[in-house]
């Protein structure tokens, strides 16, 4: 005696038009068992190549979060050196035309970023340490900067990256 299996099968498609009220399409029809002889699952082989592309496309995704904490770090060091160059562009910019700073040309003089403390610098909280310096060059003839009025530049020193200029100019006539 051979051995069946059966399956439920749908006999919706094969009914005829006058037999569509059965409420019941289904039913159970022998299914020879040779049919399954090549269903065996998958090999050991296949799991691991499988899982060695899930592996791949995992490490992919890490390695662009690590890129991206790394970029948005570097992003928001370079945001605080800004603030602190502009704060201090805009401190001496807004002293009076009078103020010794305006008299005679100066180079690479210490700002005091931390007015607070003994310190020059300042450390900002998961950012790091910056410096600032500037420099104030009185127009004249003889350079590029127009006659009555003064550049001021100043530059931000700070972690891992090279410093960074921001440059304006007052007129003091």
């Amino acid at each position: 005696m051979e051995s069946c299996v059966y399956k439920w099968i749908d006999t919706k498609k094969f009914l005829s038009p006058l037999n569509e009220s059965k409420s019941n399409n289904y039913s159970l029809l022998p299914v020879d068992k040779s049919s399954f002889a090549n269903n065996k699952g998958f090999t050991l082989v296949e799991v691991l190549v499988a899982l060695t592309l899930l592996l791949i496309g995992v490490m992919a995704v890490v390695s662009m979060f690590v890129v991206s904490m790394s970029a948005n770090q570097k992003a928001a060091r370079y945001s605080v050196a800004n603030n602190l160059g502009q704060a201090a562009l805009e401190d001496i910019l807004a002293k009076g035309i009078d103020d010794p700073l305006f008299v005679n040309n100066s180079t690479d003089v210490s700002y005091d970023l931390d007015p607070n403390s003994a310190a020059t610098s300042i450390t900002v909280t998961g950012a790091g340490t910056y410096t600032a310096t500037y420099s104030i060059t009185i127009g004249t003839s003889s350079n590029s900067i127009c006659a009555g009025n003064v550049m001021v530049a100043v530059t931000i020193h700070g972690p891992g990256f090279s410093p960074m200029t921001l440059s304006g100019f007052k007129r003091i006539i």
